[in-house]
């Protein structure tokens, strides 16, 4: 991403992680729409409280249709978040590259001999710091001790034992294993309001260098002119005793495992949505002068502190940087041949939210419309507006608005 400031790094594997954490939000969106229609049914029929009139067929017919129409735009997005999913988990991941093998060293050339003794096996070091394998050498192999020399021939009668056999040589010392590195600090994770981002995972450490392998001990001393042993009587079966068999060295100490790092802080939890929300109604008749607001006389329901309103008045005020779901009810009589009205956001008329009504004069009908409304860095003000163009005779008024976000 170019022509960014400041610069941002990512890689392949947070890009798929914030795709994934974009799709869960939206989500998030949608069942909270789904949950305002489901409590504006109930409230409607009169399982939530608050509606002291119970509302006409009519009214009941137009509510449904709102709901109707509302589910099937969230049908549709969720049919595209399925999209997105299904793309996003079949992207392959990126894999590290594997560490190259170090070299095998060359075996050594020795004299065939008597084995020496078993040498003490060497203490195992510390792990290593985690990183790249290093080369490695296999040891020398120690030389093979030398061959005792044959005894002279016994007298013909009893035959001479055989000589002792030599020392097995003892095996070189291992060597040393490099220490384990330290695992990194993992990112701490940002906190919810709308869901922050989570933080970077923390960096893997080296991989330990492997140590040098130890050199094979030194075959057992016997001088080529080591002199025959004396000739023994003759066993039951002509053959002598076999020499004890060399002591096994003991084993090395395994190094300790690296600190594991900290656990990030989790982040605060963000605001219900139901926090924030209000009814506002007239229940009588007014006459509302063409182009003007219309008052409402009763705050019903005010809930939190993100929607404001001062009773008989036509303005309701909305705090700053909120998205709002709005929607509005009311009755008119004109004595012209249209009953209109639309909702205006800091004296601007709303796009798509005007409810009109071509009628016969002294004929009372049915105006309806809802939207959502994104304030900026300033409180806005809502109104509803009579546009039919004369005079006009309003009752049953009633505002609702939902904080989303």
């Amino acid at each position: 991403m170019p022509n960014i400031t400041p610069q941002i790094s990512l890689t392949r594997d947070d890009a798929i992680n914030l795709l994934l954490t974009s799709i869960a939000m939206e989500e998030l969106g949608l069942s909270h729409l789904i949950n305002a229609e489901a409590e504006r049914l109930q409230y409607a029929i009169g399982t939530l409280p608050g509606l002291t009139v119970p509302l006409s067929f009519s009214q009941v017919l137009q509510m449904n249709t709102s709901v109707l129409d509302m589910l099937r735009i969230v049908n549709k997005k969720e049919m595209l978040l399925a999209d997105q999913l299904e793309n996003i988990l079949g992207t392959p991941v990126q894999i590290g590259a594997t560490g190259a093998t170090g070299a095998t060293g060359a075996t050594g050339i020795g004299i065939t001999g008597d084995p020496g003794a078993t040498g003490n096996t060497g203490v195992t070091g510390i792990v290593g710091t985690t990183g790249a394998t290093g080369p490695s050498a296999t040891g020398a192999t120690g030389s093979t001790g030398v061959v005792g020399a044959t005894g002279d021939t016994g007298v013909t009668g009893a035959t001479g034992a055989p000589g002792v056999t030599g020392a097995t040589g003892g095996l070189g010392n291992t060597g040393p294993t490099g220490a384990t590195g330290v695992t990194g600090t993992t990112g701490t994770i940002g906190t919810t309001g709308a869901t922050g981002a989570t933080g970077p995972t923390g960096l893997t450490g080296l991989t330990g260098v492997t140590g040098v392998i130890g050199a094979t001990g030194l075959t057992g001393p016997c001088p080529p002119d080591c002199p025959p042993g004396p000739t023994g009587p003759t066993g039951p079966d002509g053959v002598g005793a076999t020499g004890a068999t060399g002591a096994t060295g003991t084993a090395g100490i395994t190094g300790g495992i690296g600190v594991t790092g900290v656990t990030g802080v989790t982040g605060a939890t963000g605001e219900l949505i139901t926090v924030n929300n209000a009814n506002f109604v007239t229940e009588g008749t007014i006459i509302v002068p063409d182009g003007e607001g219309i008052a409402l006389e009763l705050n019903q329901t005010v809930n939190g502190t993100l929607i404001t309103h001062t009773p008989l008045t036509s303005t309701i005020t909305l705090a700053p940087n909120h998205t709002y779901f709005v929607d509005y009810e009311t009755q008119a009589i004109v004595t012209s041949t249209t009953a209109a009205a639309t909702l205006q956001f800091n004296g601007i008329d709303v796009l798509v939210t005007t409810a009109s009504y071509d009628t016969s004069a002294g004929v009372p009908v049915e105006l309806s419309s809802h939207t959502i409304i994104q304030t900026g860095g300033t409180p806005g003000t809502l109104e509803l507006i009579n546009t039919s163009g004369v005079d006009t005779e309003f009752s049953n008024i009633s505002i609702s608005i939902l904080a989303l976000l």
